[in-house]
């Protein structure tokens, strides 16, 4: 009785063939896990620095008088401005403690980040135009008839890990 041999399985040439090839394969899933982290990452900046860009806009609609004397105008920075039942503050202590409060979230949420808001008042259009019958809360300050810029700018990494600047710019009416 004559017995074949058959060849089964795999050489080592073939095993290590197998491997290389899966390593590079490997090494691209690397490659685009690393971008899909970062772009998540930056995706994230630009989404709270929206967000702190609607809550200083919120701050400025719940306080009319000081958005009509200028007060949020500039640049946020922080400081000591205090408000509670010891020290309570006029319109204008307000703006200046929303502003303070703003530029340290900005600070915790994104890397660099600075705030700046321009508004914008346009007096030529008279205050009843458009408007029904003012409630009485309006006595004290209509609605704003400007618009304010609302520019936040903070530092993200691009594909080459370097640092690049981006703003967000909201452009509302209070």
């Amino acid at each position: 009785m004559i017995r074949r041999h058959s060849e089964e399985g795999f050489t080592l040439l073939e095993v290590l063939i197998a491997i290389v090839v899966f390593s590079f394969g490997l090494l691209g899933i690397a490659g685009m896990m690393t971008i899909s982290v970062r772009n998540n990452h930056n995706g994230y900046l630009r989404s709270q620095a929206n967000f702190l860009a609607e809550n200083m806009l919120d701050r400025m609609r719940a306080n009319p008088a000081a958005l009509w004397d200028g007060d949020y105008n500039g640049t946020a920075a922080t400081g000591t401005q205090s408000c509670d039942l010891n020290s309570p503050c006029v319109f204008s202590d307000l703006a200046q403690y929303d502003m303070e409060q703003w530029a340290r979230s900005i600070e915790l949420a994104l890397p660099n980040g600075v705030g700046t808001i321009s508004c914008v008042n346009n007096n030529s259009i008279p205050a009843t135009v458009g408007v029904p019958t003012p409630p009485a809360i309006w006595t004290a300050s209509p609605p704003y008839r400007g618009v304010c810029t609302i520019i936040v700018t903070w530092d993200e990494s691009n594909r080459n890990s370097d640092v690049e600047s981006q703003t967000m710019q909201l452009v509302a009416q209070p």
